[in-house]
């Protein structure tokens, strides 16, 4: 502890150096010239991170939001390309689509039904529980706020790492609207609407959807000759708004998204089990090495989604009532190849579900004393599982048969919170907040098989269990504004993620609860007339019972390593240089280590070293036969990762970006553009696979003419076309991965009206 308090000390030192720094400057300008007054401004930026709309420089939690102009210039469409432009977030996928984001180290390795994401996802103020919902289009996006570090009080739904928070556009009582059209390489052509208008003097409407199709895939299976990695999908929602009187609205939405791919295309990059070389095969038989696979099936990925809210507000006078109803389906396919080769050794076709029901109620504080309050409650229930997880093959009676695994993971969770912040006077604030949560868990599991040599069918015993998990968390905060300039706070949070269970693996995992002790010190500044705004953020983070993934013949298992360290630095800054040119940028530097992981699953690859023998009591977990007569793969054993870094957790991340309007007679030309660099991060807890440093470059040229809201975009994304793997992983079957997306480019063309 006494180590821990002098490390956070540290940080806090030299921020608070960086905060005398920046208000010395910020006290010291001279007024403005006429000229400087006319420059242009960054402008106020609105959220919601304390539960009531606030200027995100007012708000002591570090946060990067992102508009609809900012996101266009970045090139980012989907949530998984806001690593991008968030430092300290990492974006990476697991097999079968489920995204795994990871804001300063935590977050997501293990994936599964009924394990959620660590970083919240939140949609119009509807929490999303499933990992394979994660990933969203940004189309009809109105504003992306990341809040960075534990959330555990207003957003406490295992909000240990962060909230990505997505607000979509919605009903307007003004007629507007917009639609796109475009094309690109891989033969993509997608096609976007929204549009709003009002129904009478109360009620208000909005529509949108988004469809794509890729018609080449990125890559080939060079077994069977057929494109992967192509596919199409689709987004609709539609929003109802209310305004039954003065003080009292409602807004109903319903959505609806969808995915049929053929994914994942996950392979081995080294020797698969029967010690082939699988990037020499594809070589040999002319394919790409990067992004092509040589599997004797090709994958398949269905995804589906849809729900539907109701957000009910309602002014008091002097506190706002706020009510979120909601109810979500999800159900996603993956039918895959595990083993690494050609022959029919082992098939995985897994069903997943999820069925969410979600309530919360706000009680606000609306008033102008010194004190303001939110109190609320939270119930979520939620079933998820796989009906069933096949496993078919030759290892699964000779092939002539299958096993099936059901599962259900049920949960009930209640939870109150009340936070409260105290204007000790104009300059300092004090913040403190708690929440407690209890979580009933639930499962069933029981496996079936079918002997198709024996017509024989065996229904599996039914095993079951319950727990609660229960635990208070807080957050306690202190701001002080030392000019309109400097704002500095301190801050220090609780986050828990709950327990689970893990009824798919063999034999059945009980998850203990993550939790986070994080302490933060940061500083936000608008400086020289607002031209310039620059947040930087410090912390230091104490982990327990870590939730890590490791895939065993095909199975996704996940199991508590005992703790972790993380500390590290991220700062945003924006530069509005001109009216027309602005620069913009984040950095962030992250140490994110185990302190105790002494039962890691490691890998040692075969053929086994001379010598090499496996410890007494243990075998290579997967292996079918006997692990010295394996040619290729990896033995799986019980080892010891303590003092090695967290999976998935860039050490550097930067980026930069900028966009610039140039008039002319024929109409405005916006170039924009990003640059992005991830310093790399290890895939595996022995640190024995790992995904190299890489940049990618992304940027558009959008022409408007002087009158009208027709535009055409030309856009590039990874223009460089650099090469990473977004998921990593050591199974038995070998070390594999999947490839990111490759150099991408086509026209849109719109009209706003």
């Amino acid at each position: 502890m006494r180590n821990r308090i002098l490390k956070f000390a540290l940080l806090a030192t030299s921020c608070i150096a960086g905060s005398a720094i920046l208000t010395s400057a910020a006290l010291a300008q001279t007024a403005p010239t006429p000229v400087e007054q006319d420059a242009a401004t960054v402008e106020d930026i609105v959220v919601t991170a304390q539960k009531r709309e606030q200027n995100v420089q007012d708000v002591p939690v570090a946060i990067t939001a992102l508009g609809v102009e900012q996101l266009a210039a970045t090139g980012a469409v989907s949530t998984s390309d806001l690593k991008a432009v968030v430092p300290s977030l990492n974006v990476t996928t697991g097999v079968g689509g489920f995204g795994l984001p990871r804001i300063r180290g935590i977050g997501a390795s293990g994936q599964g039904p009924g394990i959620e994401n660590p970083v919240a996802v939140m949609v119009d103020d509807v929490y999303y529980g499933a990992a394979f919902g994660v990933l969203q289009s940004l189309f009809d996006t109105q504003q992306v706020a990341v809040l960075k570090g534990p959330q555990g009080t207003l957003f406490g739904r295992n909000a240990t790492g962060g909230v990505i928070q997505i607000s979509t556009k919605g009903p307007q009582f003004t007629p507007h609207g917009s639609f796109q059209l475009g094309y690109g390489n891989y033969d993509t052509a997608n096609v976007g609407a929204f549009y709003t208008a009002p129904l009478s003097d109360q009620v208000a409407f909005s529509v949108s959807g988004q469809y794509e199709k890729r018609g080449e895939g990125y890559g080939v299976n060079r077994f069977t000759g057929n494109d992967v990695m192509d596919g199409d999908g689709y987004s609709v929602r539609a929003k109802l708004l209310w305004n039954m009187s003065e003080d009292t609205s409602l807004l109903f939405s319903v959505d609806a998204n969808g995915r049929d791919a053929s994914d994942p295309t996950f392979r081995n990059f080294g020797l698969n089990a029967l010690g082939q070389d699988v990037t020499a095969q594809i070589v040999a038989a002319g394919g790409d090495p990067d992004y092509d696979i040589y599997s004797d099936v090709d994958p398949v990925l269905r995804a589906r989604q849809s729900g539907a809210s109701a957000i009910l507000t309602h002014d008091f006078g002097g506190v706002a009532f706020k009510s979120v109803t909601a109810y979500r389906e999800s159900d996603l396919r993956t039918y895959f190849d595990p083993d690494g080769t050609t022959q029919p050794r082992l098939r995985i076709d897994n069903s997943n579900f999820d069925k969410q029901f979600t309530q919360e109620i706000n009680f606000l504080s609306d008033g102008d004393g010194p004190f303001s309050w939110v109190v609320g409650a939270f119930y979520m229930s939620d079933s998820a599982g796989q009906a069933p997880g096949r496993t078919t093959g030759t290892n699964t009676f000779g092939g002539n048969g299958y096993s099936d695994t059901i599962t259900e993971v049920t949960l009930s969770s209640y939870s109150a919170f009340a936070e409260g912040t105290y204007a000790i006077n104009d300059s300092t604030n004090f913040v403190a907040g708690i929440r407690y949560t209890s979580d009933d868990r639930e499962f069933t599991a029981h496996t079936d098989t079918y002997n198709g040599a024996t017509n024989v069918f065996t229904a599996g015993a039914l095993q079951s269990a319950s727990r609660n998990f229960s635990k208070p968390t807080w957050r306690v905060s202190l701001d002080h504004r030392f000019s309109d300039q400097v704002m500095a706070y301190v801050s220090y949070n609780r986050g828990f993620r709950s327990g689970t269970y893990v009824p798919q693996a063999t034999p059945i995992i009980v998850l203990e609860p993550e939790l986070v002790d994080a302490y933060e010190v940061g500083l936000k500044t608008d400086l020289f007339d607002r031209r310039v705004r620059a947040n930087i953020a410090a912390f230091y983070y104490d982990q327990t019972n870590v939730q890590v993934q490791q895939v065993i013949a095909g199975v996704n298992s996940v199991y508590n390593a005992q703790g972790a360290e993380v500390k590290g630095i991220d700062a945003d800054i924006t530069w509005q240089v001109t009216d027309t040119f602005r620069l913009f940028g984040g950095i962030g530097y992250t140490d994110a280590h185990y302190t105790e992981f002494t039962n890691a699953i490691i890998s040692v690859p075969y053929p086994l070293p001379a010598g090499f023998v496996i410890p007494t009591g243990q075998t290579c977990r997967g292996t079918f036969g006997s692990p010295y007569a394996q040619l290729g793969g990896n033995c799986l054993l019980i080892g010891d990762a303590s003092g090695n870094q967290l999976q998935n957790t860039p050490k550097l991340t930067a980026s930069l970006g900028g966009n610039l309007t140039i008039p002319t007679a024929i109409g405005s030309f916006l170039a924009a553009g990003n640059v992005y660099y991830n310093d790399g991060f290890v895939g595996t807890a022995d640190e024995r696979v790992k995904q190299g440093s890489y940049a990618t470059v992304d940027a558009s040229v959008t022409w408007r003419p002087n009158e009208g809201g027709l535009y055409v975009r030309a856009w590039g994304k990874n223009l460089g076309d650099a090469y990473y793997r977004s998921q990593l992983s050591a199974t038995n079957s070998g070390d594999n991965g999947t490839p990111g997306t490759p150099r991408t480019f086509g026209v849109t063309v719109g009209y706003d009206f």
